[in-house]
């Protein structure tokens, strides 16, 4: 089922909010991910991503890094997705999101590694690899973001310093 926007923040009507959020995605490829570990605190490591037509972020990553294991304690994330200004402080475009965050199995690991796939072609091209990720068998593990919230500046798009805050409704 696809995701609806409830804007709480904003002029703008939600299917035009979610069309440049979708654009965002797609001009960029790598994220900036933050969670957090009881004792380990907060942590931000950047992971290339594919998504879904249902909001949903998807990375790869090694279980044994910071970032997964807090994820093991704790589902919660946030993340920063953007793309570079051409010049200093103007046509800001980006997108800050919040939702819960873990390792992808079953119907999820196949919609994770398809998104991938769509996005990265070559990725898990050999069939014993795509094997272990989705039976979780090897020391790396494809993960789902699960956006709740989002904020996000266009500029060229929405206007200068025009902030759009809205929840993911699905």
């Amino acid at each position: 089922m696809p995701y609806r926007l409830d804007v709480i923040q904003g002029n703008w009507p939600a299917d035009e909010l979610g069309k440049g959020v979708e654009g965002l995605l797609a001009d960029s490829t790598v994220l900036s991910l933050a969670t957090a570990g009881p004792e380990r605190g907060p942590h931000a490591n950047l992971a290339f991503y594919a998504f879904d037509s249902d909001l949903v972020l998807y990375f790869f990553s090694e279980r044994s890094t910071r970032h997964s294991r807090n994820l093991a304690e704790e589902a919660r994330a946030a993340a920063t997705i953007h793309l570079p200004p051409p010049a200093f402080g103007e046509q800001l475009r980006g997108i800050q999101l919040t939702g819960s965050a873990g390792e992808a199995w079953g119907r999820q690991a196949e919609a994770a590694l398809e998104a991938y796939r769509g996005r990265y072609p070559g990725f898990a091209a050999d069939p014993e690899v795509a094997d272990q990720l989705l039976s979780g068998r090897g020391a790396a593990a494809l993960y789902r973001f699960q956006v709740e919230e989002l904020t996000a500046v266009d500029e060229p798009r929405f206007g200068r310093r025009e902030y759009l805050h809205a929840r993911v409704l699905r």
